[in-house]
């Protein structure tokens, strides 16, 4: 088998950078798991330094990716926290739970009040559909949508 460099590497229509890096990630336990097996249930020091520093690797590649997407972004002007993150809705991302998920994440990040969480809960509350969901998260964190124009109409 030939070994090229990762930047030799083309994307195709199949792949994203999100399935990647989860398909990574689930590689880097089933290696984790192998070795403990083989050395009776324990890692030598080398071993969990070498998996620990993968993983850091990791959450550097996706920490570039989402400075990249905040680059790109353009921006909502009406965001009481603009945040400049990009969601594709034709991935995994645009599923709603995920958006739950995420707007409670940057509830924790950007550290609101609580009568600002409150307030968002109550709206959070209020927005029964997929479209209210994505208005509520461009209203208030300034995230853009792409890749279904479906779902992708501006309030």
């Amino acid at each position: 088998m030939k070994y090229t460099h990762f930047d030799d590497i083309q994307p195709n229509h199949r792949t994203d950078f999100v399935m990647l890096y989860f398909a990574a990630c689930r590689s880097l336990r089933e290696l984790q798991a192998a070795i403990r097996r083989t050395n009776g249930g324990k890692l030598t020091c080398r071993q969990a330094w070498l998996l620990r520093r993968i993983q850091n690797k990791f959450m550097q590649m996706v920490a570039r990716l989402k400075a990249t997407q905040r680059n790109e972004a353009p921006a909502i002007p009406n965001a009481k926290y603009p945040t400049g993150i990009v969601i594709d809705l034709k991935s995994p991302q645009g599923n709603v739970f995920y958006l739950i998920g995420l707007a409670n994440r940057l509830i924790k990040e950007l550290g609101l009040s609580a009568e600002e969480i409150a307030e968002f809960k109550q709206e959070q509350y209020r927005a029964t559909t997929y479209q209210a969901n994505l208005a509520l998260l461009r209203k208030w964190f300034g995230i853009v949508f792409i890749g279904n124009n479906e779902y992708n109409t501006k309030p």
